[in-house]
């Protein structure tokens, strides 16, 4: 099927499009420049389509959301403590943006860049360039990246995340997804997480470096409803919602299912984070719309030496891939 453009809107003067690819199923996937967003994920049942994620119909949603509902963030998702790292022996202090630290790369993220685009049609893909500009974010070196998104006839989507720098930087990005699986809600939707330990975390929601065994609310092993999960975690110790990283191992991190449909999470990187929230409308304990699953690094990796390596060398490339697999059961 061809992949199709259509104008989506401005942002600071420059057009922005939307890609949308389908495959021979009629699943289609919708993408935006602006910030490298995933825009929608579609699947054709019964003569109509649903939407499997929480998202806008309109780029000023998109711009003033502070939820970052489906965008790339980075160039290091997730929170750095104090917003300071060292590289080299040399330590860069950033401007904090959340609490004392920094989060999603700082205010001027890739999730606020309009990108560059293409089509191979042959593929089924679109990708989306960006030169991240040190002088943006204030990280040193300045990152050529490339972000691709494929949909295959099996109804995988793969976002593959490839970047070179001009000087040893970090480079960490994700996918900002919520899922919404679209049959009754998020809170009746099963959640299995392949994961035997989860952060610890300071009152700022860094992490201590300590790892917890799961258990109870957060032993998603074999698999949790999430309602049930967060009436646990009320009794555990209080929270209303989660915003938790699961250490990953493996290819197959997780799965999310709601009746006649599942999502199957891949992942090269060893983190999950997960996160309750209403990102398109107003917020109510214990009764969330959508559910963040966010594929990378374990965050703050470049202040605890176990918890994985961010550091992109001068002139070497990195490449990510995470994959999202619908399922119709």
């Amino acid at each position: 099927m061809p992949v199709t453009r259509t104008e989506f809107g401005q942002v600071d003067g420059e057009d922005v499009y939307k890609y949308t690819i389908e495959n021979s199923n009629k699943t289609r996937i919708s993408i935006l420049t602006y910030a490298a967003t995933w825009q929608n994920f579609e699947v054709y049942e019964d003569g109509e389509y649903h939407s499997l994620i929480s998202h806008f119909d309109d780029l000023q949603s998109y711009i003033k959301t502070p939820f970052q509902v489906g965008k790339t963030v980075g160039r290091v998702a997730g929170r750095i403590g104090k917003a300071k790292f060292m590289i080299n022996g040399k330590t860069y202090q950033l401007t904090p943006n959340n609490q004392s630290n920094l989060m999603h790369g700082g205010d001027n993220g890739i999730q606020t860049k309009n990108f560059n685009s293409s089509i191979d049609e042959a593929h089924n893909s679109v990708s989306l360039s960006l030169i991240i500009k040190s002088k943006d974010d204030d990280f040193p070196g300045n990152i050529d990246l490339m972000i691709t998104y494929f949909l295959s006839d099996h109804d995988e989507v793969s976002i593959n995340y490839t970047a070179v720098s001009d000087a040893d930087t970090l480079f960490n990005p994700t996918c900002h997804i919520y899922f919404d699986l679209g049959e009754f809600s998020i809170m009746k939707d099963n959640l299995q997480i392949a994961s035997d330990d989860y952060l610890d975390v300071d009152d700022e929601k860094v992490p201590t470096g300590s790892l917890i065994p799961v258990d109870k609310a957060f032993d998603f092993r074999k698999g949790q409803i999430i309602e049930n999960a967060l009436c646990n975690l009320e009794k555990q110790n209080g929270k209303l919602e989660f915003d938790d990283t699961f250490v990953t191992h493996g290819d197959r991190v997780a799965t999310l299912s709601s009746g006649r449909r599942s999502i199957d999470l891949y992942s090269d990187r060893n983190g999950l984070v997960i996160f309750t929230a209403n990102p398109t409308g107003k917020k109510t304990p214990h009764q969330y719309s959508g559910l963040a699953m966010e594929l990378q690094t374990l965050p703050d990796a470049v202040n605890h030496s176990d918890f994985g390596n961010i550091i992109l060398r001068k002139n070497q490339k990195a490449s990510y891939t995470n994959k999202y697999q619908y399922r119709k059961l």
